[in-house]
């Protein structure tokens, strides 16, 4: 986490994109910047001075899909904007972008937004989806495709000086990291099994139980074993372990604990369960 309070890093939206994967969607993203680019596709307002967008908020923006995004600065409301594209993604819900000024500002542009909505989870998936008419496409798109582009590059690797480069294979650590239903990131992750999410490590049901209240604590990120977690997932870990050594001893049983690193994944886990005896 960044040391001061009004900044962020990339590693702290890392933590809510995990935390936003548990769950079935975002109704309300507050923000206090705007993200980069998002008033493309629609027209500028006469005389409007669009504040400096965050390239990383746009990520973050795109990735988690809120279906409303309050910002501060200048007031703005912008047209609603597909989060999928046509005829090639499954149709999702739009997001509406507003942006609020300074409260009692003294060009008094409006500051206070009223408004009713309904929790995605009480609304069927055909009401969700609907689209107004005037819906744009995704302002984000270009932003995700340099990201991407950047991703890609990660898969040479430099020898000295940079002076040749070779393709990683096909089994490479992102094909691997895709493929892992351990990281909250990837597509094959079952969220059912989630049970609590930290800043740095989630703890989860095992799919193959030893027996009852047989739990993991994984990293939300790759990690390739334990020796490369810092200090912050370590405090993660432990505070894991602290309560479940409580959970486990208030049902008179002692707990244990080992890691697991799985090479093909390139991630690790601790296993925890109770034993019958209390120790």
């Amino acid at each position: 986490m960044s040391n001061k309070p009004h900044c962020f890093t990339e590693a702290d939206l890392n933590v809510l994109q995990a935390q936003a994967g548990v769950m079935n969607g975002i109704d309300i993203l507050l923000t206090h910047q705007w993200p980069v680019q998002v008033m493309k596709f629609v027209k500028k307002p006469d005389n409007f001075a669009e504040p400096k967008g965050v390239r990383l908020l746009a990520h973050l923006v795109n990735t988690i899909k809120p279906r409303y995004h309050f910002a501060s600065g200048p007031h703005y409301e912008r047209l609603p904007y597909r989060n999928h594209k046509i005829l090639h993604e499954k149709a999702q819900y739009c997001t509406r972008f507003i942006s609020l000024d300074c409260v009692g500002n003294k060009t008094k542009s409006k500051w206070l937004y009223a408004f009713n909505i309904v929790p995605m989870k009480h609304i069927s998936d055909a009401d969700l989806r609907k689209q107004p008419v005037e819906t744009t496409e995704n302002p984000y798109i270009e932003i995700e495709k340099e990201k991407q582009k950047e991703e890609d590059k990660k898969q040479y690797f430099y020898t000295a000086g940079d002076k040749r480069k070779m393709p990683a294979t096909r089994q490479g650590p992102d094909r691997k990291k895709e493929a892992c239903w351990f990281c909250l990131k990837s597509p094959n992750v079952e969220k059912h099994l989630v049970i609590s999410v930290g800043a740095s490590m989630y703890l989860a049901l095992a799919k193959g139980a030893l027996q009852n209240d047989h739990v993991m604590i994984v990293p939300t990120n790759h990690i390739k074993c334990q020796q490369y977690l810092d200090d912050n997932q370590q405090q993660d870990v432990q505070k894991f372990k602290r309560a479940l050594q409580r959970l486990y001893r208030a049902n008179k049983k002692c707990t244990t604990v080992f890691s697991r690193e799985v090479y093909q994944l390139r991630t690790c886990r601790y296993i925890v369960y109770p034993s019958k005896i209390l120790c």
